[in-house]
């Protein structure tokens, strides 16, 4: 499991997020240097319109109005300062007006900035036809590079979702599962990555297919014989030839089952449901045809577990096989609780390594077994995500399950 920090869309969210924060930072500094700026040009017009009406200040009120309209102020009749907002300008911009007797009201409507003048005799009104128009420049460049940063994060992100769809791919493949989902239709590396391994897990599963078609030909073709055998056996008068065919029949199809066993798990076919722990356990025994006496059990009938049952029983049938065959007295032990079991049987110590002992083909005594026994039971554990444990200790050995925390 990827923890979020780690994925790659955690570190995408985190990167546009980012850029969405500096973004509206910038933006909003803009937004500020634009008022400034705005300020510091409505000084400067009320600045130059006090000059202009100073170099005028001997003329009529209608001349004043001719200068002042040179200069790109337009004299209007009136307006209504309740749907304007007033501008107020700094204080020593405000006292230098006030030196040259001059009172200046300054209003921002939608048409732009009005200025009414009160000097002397004359009362005026006029709106700048300069700075008549507002400045979108910093609205339309914040929003056309959000735009820009929100398409590039959700094509990104359309890049990397069939990442996270091949991750639940090969989840699903790995559980088991049928291959039902067709290659990417994009051309980035991401969607070649996905065809090819797409790909390379179609060509597995046909694999997998004709071999678990061949296994099965392979051991119905060798039932029958068997089966035939074993019935001609039966009805022979006993004698130490057909006992030993007997044995030799039996074990041929123990061997098959061991084979039909390891076929399922590398199958990765698991069929997960609730069940008896102690029912398992009880089939196996009677699988194995071990007389009572020989079995110690401890636990409770009540616990359930949460595996493929047949695999379940198949690796506990296995590791009671193998304790039974190498214990040196009698009874072994099985106990169990709601997190794990154990198998325990005096024995003398391991010839090899346990890790050898757990690998394919491998037999502690060459009694002309496939030595599939303990590999079952691990790849089995491994299969489920259980862990399987051993330790031999004053004559013991001991093999446990674990599945619970």
């Amino acid at each position: 499991m990827i923890r979020p920090y780690h994925s790659v869309f955690f570190k995408l969210h985190a990167f546009f997020i980012l850029a969405f924060s500096v973004l509206a930072l910038l933006f909003v500094s803009a937004l500020h240097n634009q008022d400034h700026q705005r300020l510091r040009l409505l000084i400067h017009r009320a600045m130059e319109l006090s000059q202009t009406l100073e170099m005028v200040k001997d003329h009529n009120c209608h001349h004043q109005a001719q200068e002042l309209h040179r200069v790109g102020f337009q004299a209007i009749a009136s307006f209504d300062s309740s749907h304007a907002k007033r501008i107020h300008l700094p204080p020593m911009a405000e006292r230098k007006l006030h030196a040259n007797r001059l009172s200046v009201q300054i209003y921002q409507d939608n048409g732009g900035y009005i200025y009414l003048l009160i000097r002397d005799h004359c009362t005026m009104i006029y709106r700048d036809t300069v700075e008549g128009k507002k400045h979108y420049f910093t609205w339309i460049l914040f929003f056309t590079l959000f735009g820009g940063v929100v398409a590039l994060y959700l094509l990104l992100w359309r890049n990397l979702r069939p990442l996270k769809d091949l991750y639940e791919q090969i989840q699903d493949y790995d559980a088991g599962k049928e291959l039902i989902t067709s290659p990417s239709s994009g051309h980035d590396e991401i969607a070649l990555i996905s065809n090819a391994l797409h790909a390379s897990l179609v060509r597995q599963n046909g694999l997998k297919k004709s071999r678990e078609l061949f296994l099965r030909n392979i051991m119905h073709e060798l039932k029958t014989p068997i089966m035939k055998g074993k019935l001609i056996v039966e009805l022979q008068d006993p004698n130490p030839n057909t006992l030993l065919l007997g044995k030799l029949f039996s074990r041929m199809e123990h061997l098959i089952f061991q084979m039909a066993e390891l076929e399922k798990m590398h199958a990765f076919s698991l069929e997960k449901t609730s069940f008896s722990l102690y029912h398992a356990i009880d089939t196996a025994l009677k699988n194995l045809l071990l007389p009572p006496h020989s079995v110690a059990l401890e636990g409770e009938k009540t616990i359930l577990i949460y595996a493929d049952e047949n695999l379940f029983t198949s690796a506990i049938q296995n590791l009671i096989d193998n304790a039974h065959r190498h214990a040196t007295t009698l009874p072994i032990r099985i106990e169990w609780n709601e997190e794990k079991m154990g198998i325990r049987n005096q024995g003398e110590p391991l010839k090899r390594p346990i890790q050898e002992a757990l690998q394919a083909f491998v037999t502690q005594r060459g009694e002309g077994g496939l030595g599939l026994g303990l590999y079952i039971a691990q790849s089995v554990c491994e299969l489920h995500h259980f862990t399987l444990s051993y330790r031999y200790e004053e004559g013991e050995h001991f093999f446990g399950i674990q599945w619970g925390d």
